[in-house]
């Protein structure tokens, strides 16, 4: 039974890789970990289109630098130079992540989960910054995409 759920784990990360776009990213402090990539679906081109009344997929692939029990994700719109919280269906990162916590030091993982880009969201321009924290408050994921939402 773990060899099929491996290969489903697998086949459902290569899928989301094989539909989603890297994209060009600043890493904004991952001082816990380092981002190997970071994928958006849909995102064509810089910066990235996010429109209202969708979902926004995101599959960021990263090395841990620091064993962990637990990870959050947390994601901010930056407007003006204040974070705006953008709500998540899912902050616990473990959940969504394969291979599941507890993350180990040196080894890798892809994070996947979906923004709701709301219908109430003003058209504008907004640097996007998601975090993925450990227990500690340490970044292991910290990373900033332009967007504009239409």
């Amino acid at each position: 039974m773990m060899k099929f759920s491996l290969v489903i784990a697998v086949f459902a990360c290569t899928f989301c890789l094989a539909v989603s776009d890297k994209v060009k990213f600043k890493d904004c402090g991952s001082t816990a970990g380092k981002i190997v990539s970071v994928d958006i679906n849909p995102c064509p081109k810089m910066p990235c289109e996010f429109k209202r009344g969708t979902k926004v997929g995101a599959s960021i692939t990263f090395q841990s630098s620091e064993a962990s029990t637990a990870v959050k994700s947390v994601v901010h719109g930056i407007l003006g130079g204040i974070p705006v919280p953008f709500p998540l269906p899912d902050s616990n990162a473990c959940n969504t992540m394969s291979p599941k916590c507890p993350l180990e030091t040196g080894s890798q993982y892809v994070y996947t989960n979906q923004l709701e880009v709301l219908q109430s969201y003003p058209s504008l321009a907004v640097l996007v910054k998601w975090e993925l924290i450990d227990p500690n408050s340490k970044d292991l994921v910290c990373f900033e995409i332009p967007v504009r939402i239409v």
